[in-house]
């Protein structure tokens, strides 16, 4: 009858660990799946906001200049551009011309030195190499790029130079 009491109390203590265990189980697989899920939801709400054009904001907003002087837009060539798309999957290349509408012959002036064009060439082409397929083939995608180069030639030149872009080639494959 000992022998039977002292089993009997084996078997009910060795049976308590296995449900901690399966607790600590549930418990983990619960916080990975969570973690997941958040790194995800992270995922789409950046992908959301790069969708988006640049807001303008006191310090970014572009001086209202009067549209209706009757003098000439002042244009400015850009070199050709062709670069790698940052798509990971394949390869893809984009192949633009872009030309700088600005705001006077004195933005000329300062641009159209060899510094300003270098510097206008590697802002361009540092943007549009991050860039992905997807990013800019629709309308939107284009003018929000269009958007973006503007902001960031603003910004690196002071006096806010360049009024409008234009791409008068654009061919991505």
């Amino acid at each position: 009858m000992a022998d039977d009491a002292e089993k009997e109390a084996k078997s009910s203590g060795g049976g308590g660990i296995l449900p901690i265990i399966n607790m600590v189980l549930l418990v983990l697989v619960l916080a990975v799946g969570g973690f997941v899920a958040w790194k995800m939801m992270q995922m789409e709400q950046s992908g959301v906001a790069t969708d988006k054009a640049p807001t303008e904001t006191a310090e970014t907003k572009i001086p209202e200049v009067d549209e209706e002087s009757d003098k000439p837009p002042v244009l400015m060539d850009v070199d050709n551009i062709t670069i790698n798309l940052a798509d990971a999957d394949v390869s893809r290349f984009l192949r633009a011309k872009i030309k700088l509408e600005l705001r006077s012959e004195e933005a000329l002036a300062k641009l159209d030195t060899d510094a300003g064009k270098a510097k206008i060439n590697d802002l361009i082409l540092t943007i549009l190499s991050s860039k992905t397929f997807e990013d800019i083939r629709t309308p939107r995608g284009k003018y929000a790029l269009k958007e973006e180069l503007i902001f960031r030639l603003n910004k690196i030149f002071p006096g806010k130079p360049v009024k409008k872009l234009y791409f008068t080639d654009f061919v991505s494959q």
